[in-house]
């Protein structure tokens, strides 16, 4: 049976698991029995679960940050892992802090612990838990909560990934995570336990050397990752909504696949990318198009030159290689704004999504085996998910003032987002020079069946995806809808609900080709890594093409052209400069291997101007 785009969007409005909010609490306060209200609010489900009755009201919270809840603010960024602030109460017994994104699931219970866990999971998680909790470990122990990470009782699993309950301050040695994980291994198969052992007994001493442990430990999860087999499949579009203009640009599209050789194909599926333009019609669909131009030749420079490698690149290797990529994308646009005069508001610029699935060649005495990382590149507000059918994983944190403010420890969540200007950039690319810019790049490893769905705002706002994301995954996973279709019924339930912004979907579908998948059509089983590609729906403003191909066009307010220097085309400047980077990337790539590129952690700059797109 065909289903179109749009019966689909209407006939899955309906919210399957409507948001209930669960907290957290924590303090002198907590412990309030089980069936009763608290402040005529809270209903307590469980020692320490409270549920928010008339959530999404604003909770409260002191007019000053609390000591307490200062560590969750700061650690606002990584809440992939770590909860954050809610809010608070004051109650008889002391105050009481809230904590959101807690370990919790859907029918408010706390998720089991890594010890709970441990034995019933593969050899693969077992070892990607260890990985997650020695790089939680730096971030942790610079805040002085690294306790946090060997405490049983804190640690929690949602799946894949590792999660806390609450931050506990103090930095012990890193031995004392070592023994925590070593007090496991009874329950783990010989050959993970073997393996981790060595990693664990360089925890001892006053100075481990952390960067021998990581790298060590990598290799571990790599050979646990060699059984797993991974197909992909891509498709993507984007919407002007309600708005005369589409600024929002993604890959793949229609127009790029008919460029690409024969020789390209192959690493078509492995690539996506969303970028969402600021900085009016005339410059923002320029910038989003220029850099997923961009990205996805370089992307397929680094896919090319990783495929000639003999061992497989560290992570740090090749996060240092996508940020090359990405500032390289963000002086394209830089040095257009410069050519056109452009200065604060009138500079272009945009958002930046991106995925890119690697295969690692890892020696083995039979040959080599393929191991395929995900790694995931964010600048802005567009964001990463990781669907399955269980769940719905948000893997970016938005670079806006909101977060700004609670990463400084100037705010709550609530009061920070309630600012006018909650929603505005503190970074996009080519807004500034490169120097300036802070991409967020992370890798990580699948084991699941599922769908990365990346988007721009105009479906992200308003919670879309986090309540709709149930109705969509079982008919994507088991092939019931076409991936395309299920993009575009993304972009129509965006118009339908959200519609006061233009939308970019673009869906990779990551099949671990020993799962059961039902195949309605016979000829084009889900296991074959093929391209499904939707054309760009709008074509470009006139005074686009103008800034793009350099035609001519009378200049506008937000153009300065000067009749001493004439205007460069941006055309020229794009295909001169990707011409340098297919020639070069090979080499520059292959010597970035042996370079220790391991990226700093550099906090954003609570001084930074906002970014702010022109009126209209």
């Amino acid at each position: 049976m065909f289903i179109s785009a749009k019966s689909l969007a209407d006939m899955t409005q309906m919210d399957v698991y409507p948001f209930k909010k669960y907290v957290l609490a924590l303090g002198p306060g907590r412990d309030v029995p089980p069936g009763q209200s608290v402040n005529e609010r809270y209903w307590v489900l469980s020692p320490g679960i409270w549920h928010d009755t008339q959530a999404p009201e604003p909770p409260d919270h002191p007019e000053t940050v609390s000591a307490a809840a200062l560590p969750y603010l700061r650690a606002y960024p990584h809440q992939l892992h770590l909860p954050t602030v809610y809010g608070e109460c004051k109650l008889i017994d002391g105050p009481v802090l809230l904590l959101d994104n807690a370990p919790i699931d859907r029918h408010g219970r706390l998720m089991p612990t890594l010890g709970t866990a441990w034995a019933g999971t593969t050899p693969f998680r077992q070892v990607y838990w260890c990985w997650q909790l020695f790089n939680l470990w730096p971030h942790l122990f610079g805040m002085n909560m690294a306790a946090s990470l060997t405490a049983p009782e804190a640690i929690h699993v949602d799946g894949w990934r590792i999660r806390l309950s609450n931050l506990i301050p103090g930095q012990p040695p890193l031995q004392n995570l070592a023994n925590l994980i070593a007090a496991l291994l009874s329950k783990s198969v010989p050959a993970v336990a073997n393996n981790l052992r060595p990693v664990l007994e360089q925890c001892d001493g006053s100075q481990p050397n952390f960067d021998r442990i990581l790298e060590q430990l990598n290799r571990v999860l790599l050979s646990q990752a060699m059984d797993m087999s991974l197909a992909t499949q891509v498709a993507g579009s984007t919407s002007s909504g309600q708005l005369p203009h589409n600024e929002d640009a993604c890959y793949p599209s229609k127009v790029e696949l008919e460029r690409s050789s024969p020789a390209d194909l192959p690493s078509l599926p492995r690539i996506a990318v969303v970028c969402d333009g600021v900085g009016g019609h005339a410059g923002g669909e320029i910038a989003s198009q220029t850099v997923v131009r961009s990205l996805q030749l370089q992307f397929r420079g680094l896919l090319t030159e990783i495929a000639e490698q003999e061992e497989p690149l560290p992570p740090y290797v090749v996060m240092g290689q996508i940020e090359a990529a990405i500032r390289v994308a963000n002086n394209l646009v830089a040095s257009q704004n410069d050519s056109q005069g452009r200065t604060e508001r009138q500079r272009m610029g945009t958002t930046l999504v991106a995925a890119l699935m690697i295969p690692q060649r890892i020696p083995t005495p039979q040959g080599y085996e393929e191991v395929n990382e995900l790694y995931i590149a964010h600048v802005g507000d567009s964001r990463a998910y990781w669907i399955t059918p269980e769940a719905c994983h948000l893997l970016t944190v938005d670079d806006d003032v909101a977060g700004r403010e609670i990463t400084s420890g100037k705010s709550y969540p609530a009061a920070a987002y309630a600012h006018t200007d909650a929603g505005a950039l503190t970074q996009a690319l080519g807004t500034r020079e490169a120097d300036s810019l802070k991409p967020h790049v992370e890798r990580f490893i699948l084991d699941e069946t599922g769908v990365l769905l990346l988007c721009s705002d105009g479906l992200s706002d308003n919670h879309r995806v986090e309540t709709s994301w149930a109705n969509y995954i079982g008919l994507i996973v088991k092939n019931i809808v076409p991936l395309p279709t299920a993009v575009e019924s993304w972009v129509e339930l965006a118009n339908q609900k959200n519609g006061h912004d233009n939308v970019a979907v673009v869906l990779m579908s990551c099949t671990m080709t020993g799962d059961t998948v039902i195949i309605d059509d016979p000829i084009t089983p889900p296991s074959i890594t093929t391209q499904q590609d939707i054309s760009y729906p709008t074509e470009l403003t006139a005074a686009s093409k103008a800034l793009l191909y350099g035609e001519s066009e009378e200049p506008t307010e937000m153009e300065t052209p000067t009749e001493e220097k004439p205007r460069r085309s941006l055309q020229a400047l794009v295909l001169s400069i990707l011409l340098l980077i297919a020639v070069s990337v090979a080499g520059v790539a292959g010597v970035l291997v042996w370079q220790n590129l391991r990226p700093a952690a550099i906090p954003d700059d609570p001084q930074q101007e906002p970014i702010t797109a022109p009126d209209s």
